[in-house]
């Protein structure tokens, strides 16, 4: 049985589009998705939802899943978070991710 695959638009550092291909369930979270298929220093706390390395703003598109304390708390301590700001780490690889476009917030 094969699972669909979709597609997903993220803003790196250098403010370039990078396109992801993924299928549901391939990861446990959109960090560990990013992680293991194109950027290799990211997620000091291993998906834990403290460290804030993660931080991403969502441009396009909606999730429907509330934020937890943990990523609220974290969330608060990072200066440059807006209504939109959400951690990676926190993120479910579902179908929902389909057309998501998000900006890759720089650690200052």
């Amino acid at each position: 049985m094969t699972s669909e695959s979709y597609v997903l638009t993220y803003i790196n550092e250098f403010d370039e589009a990078c396109k992801v291909q993924f299928r549901t369930n391939e990861y446990h979270s959109l960090m560990e998705l990013l992680f293991d298929k194109y950027i290799e220093d990211w997620g000091d706390c291993k998906g834990r939802a403290w460290c804030g390395t993660c931080h991403i703003q969502i441009l396009e598109g909606h999730l429907s899943q509330t934020m937890d304390a943990d990523e609220k708390l974290t969330l608060s301590k990072i200066h440059d978070t807006a209504e939109n700001s959400r951690l990676a780490c926190q993120i479910p690889v579902n179908a929902e991710l389909h057309n998501l476009v998000f900006k890759i917030m720089e650690r200052t």
